[in-house]
């Protein structure tokens, strides 16, 4: 088998993307995926404005509106506070990820991509630079896959990054979700969500007029609590947290219930020589705020860049991967620092009656942080003082 220029390790959006991007480029590239498409995914399904105009960029944005619903607003109910709607200042969408993830891929092999059935256990190192991955083909012959480059897009708890020394190890207290699909919640008015309290949340984000992705985000210690009976779990703690408004009463759940977790993973570094990590394989955020689909395909478009600038001129892959590295790791820093505020600003009651009343007071403030959240304007504006000052005015 010759060798790509580029083997990516995950067809997910960050790596059919990255995959997508150097076809598109005139390179010669892999992808390596267990899964068998369309598969059945159910994290990730919101499509925040950051995501549709990543997607407008790649030209996809008509196939996958064609199979979404779209989504006007985010409403929060936090404890001991009104709900509070924000309604979103340029289009999102909801798309269930059996649908998008196809359309990504079959966009990258249109461009000339090639995609190979096999499970990454392992990679290569020769000389302290990595070129390539160790892989289980489907009749389960371990076989070598080398090539110039490898990137890791497979995600939580990435093969590429642990086999890589890369990965830290998991923080304490991280949180489970736990849901799926469901039908019977009724009308959504094209409206995310999110019922929140006690380090706990409750988030419906509606996939077509009949159906929703419904998710029950807990600390893991709840989530053994429930090992008896996972279902009256999971439903307990949506009723308590949906105050009488929204629970799982005479909901269907269309498909086998799905658990997520731990929802977390961290990362030394992006890239060592010969290899480059994206998506959530690269370092996962909370999902409470919505921003996974945007931070994979906007970190696909900076991994590609980086390869294809490598791929060229192999004595700049280094500094390449670095300035990767640095725009990812700032990114990713501002974004948990958006993510602890919120939760706070949410999840603290005194915090969230006076965030409420801000919200009221000054719509531009809830604008700018919703924005921020959404990817349309950098994370950092949603730390100035006229925001976050009116917020807790």
């Amino acid at each position: 088998m010759t060798a790509p220029g580029v083997l990516i390790a995950g067809a997910g959006p960050a790596g059919s993307v990255t995959a997508l991007l150097l076809a598109r480029a005139g390179i010669d590239v892999r992808v390596i995926e267990r899964a068998r498409f369309p598969r059945r995914k159910v994290c990730g399904e919101y499509l925040n404005s950051g995501a549709v105009e990543a997607l407008a960029r790649l030209g996809v944005l008509a196939a996958v509106e064609a199979v979404s619903a779209p989504l006007r607003g985010v409403r929060l109910v936090a404890p001991g506070a009104p709900a509070v709607t924000l309604p979103f200042s340029r289009p999102a969408c909801a798309c269930a990820r059996d649908v998008l993830d196809t359309v990504l891929l079959e966009a990258a092999v249109a461009a000339g991509a090639v995609v190979e059935r096999a499970r990454v256990e392992d990679v290569i190192v020769e000389d302290a630079r990595c070129t390539g991955v160790r892989v289980r083909t489907e009749d389960g012959a371990l076989e070598d896959r080398r090539a110039r480059i490898v990137v890791g897009a497979d995600g939580i708890g990435s093969v590429v990054a642990r086999k890589l020394g890369l990965s830290k190890p998991p923080r304490r207290g991280a949180r489970y979700a736990v849901g799926g699909h469901y039908a019977g919640f009724g009308a959504f008015d094209e409206h995310v969500e999110m019922y929140v309290g006690a380090g706990a949340y409750f988030a419906l984000n509606p996939l077509s007029e009949i159906s929703a992705n419904v998710m029950v985000v807990v600390p893991k210690q709840r989530l053994a609590e429930w090992s008896r009976d996972v279902d009256a779990g999971v439903g307990g703690a949506a009723a308590a947290l949906g105050r009488g408004v929204r629970s799982f009463e005479g909901a269907t759940r269309l498909g086998a219930r799905v658990s997520i977790g731990p929802l977390s993973h961290e990362v030394r570094r992006v890239s060592v020589p010969g290899a480059l990590l994206v998506g959530d394989a690269a370092g996962f955020l909370d999902p409470f705020t919505g921003q996974g689909i945007f931070l994979a395909l906007t970190g696909a478009e900076h991994a590609a860049a980086a390869i294809a600038q490598g791929l060229r001129d192999p004595a700049r892959e280094g500094a390449a991967f670095a300035e990767y590295g640095r725009w990812r790791a700032s990114d990713l820093t501002w974004r948990r620092r958006l993510c602890k505020t919120v939760a706070l600003l949410v999840d603290v009651p005194p915090l969230a009656r006076r965030a409420a009343r801000g919200l009221a007071r000054f719509p531009d403030a809830g604008a700018t942080l919703i924005d921020a959240v959404a990817g349309a304007i950098p994370p950092q504006r949603a730390f100035r003082p006229a925001v976050l000052g009116r917020l807790l005015s």
